[in-house]
């Protein structure tokens, strides 16, 4: 595994991160346009959760990419990126419809992407430096 990336803790991390970046991406391009959005999210309280998750994908996604760039080999920022977006999907599906597009939904979505962020932000980031 050193020979194709030697920071295995960053590459933990990253994937962890962007996992929840790939979750909230496809979850949140669901809501759009607005008319297409579920009845259960429909108002302005939903709306507000829709953007909020959205600005939440912007500040990941920025960190995700910096966290990569900062951290990983090039090649192994394509690769498991890759892979992570591939395969996501499939989690996407297993979970029920009845929870991804609720208001309480959006709401762990939320703090899924807060608390990639903080994963990010942590101490073990310390750890990852090359």
């Amino acid at each position: 595994m050193a020979g194709i990336e030697p920071n295995g803790l960053a590459l933990v991390l990253f994937a962890a991160a962007f996992a929840a970046c790939c979750l909230s991406f496809f979850t949140l391009v669901g809501m759009f346009p607005s008319s297409a959005r579920p009845q259960s999210i429909a108002g302005a309280a939903g709306a507000l959760l829709v953007f909020a998750n959205l600005a939440l994908l912007v500040i990941l996604l920025a960190g995700v990419a910096s966290f990569a760039h900062q951290t990983l080999r090039w090649t192994s920022f394509v690769v498991f990126g890759g892979l992570i977006f591939l395969f996501v999907p499939a989690v996407f599906q297993v979970i029920p419809s009845a929870w991804r597009d609720s208001r309480g939904g959006l709401a762990v979505l939320g703090l899924v992407q807060i608390a990639a962020l903080a994963l990010m932000l942590s101490p073990l980031q310390g750890f990852t430096a090359s």
